[in-house]
């Protein structure tokens, strides 16, 4: 995992994870087809199949099941953007890279 947004599926969200992922020059990127991803990668090599996005939905997954703060319709949850952020970011670092 080199960089994670949360939010819904908008033209700012999407601008904020493309932002973080300057530093590393992306040359393909990888989406399920949502309108929104081809308006924004227009003159990039942009591959649109569910074949690879498969792994990151598992990957997404397995976060709502690890920390209940992520599931859907749940009692638990972060009191700031801030502390949720800090809360994946210290999962993914045990979970990713210990």
């Amino acid at each position: 995992v080199v960089a994670h947004v949360f939010g819904e599926r908008t033209m700012a969200t999407l601008g904020r994870l493309m932002s973080l992922l300057s530093p590393f020059d992306v040359v393909i990127w990888m989406t399920d087809g949502w309108p929104l991803y081809e308006s924004r990668l227009k003159g990039k090599l942009h591959v649109i199949s569910k074949r690879y996005t498969q792994r990151i939905e598992r990957h997404n997954l397995n976060l709502r099941q690890h920390l209940a703060r992520l599931g859907r319709k749940s009692l638990s949850f972060s009191k700031s953007v801030e502390l949720h952020d800090k809360v994946i970011g210290h999962y993914l670092n045990i979970k990713h890279y210990q």
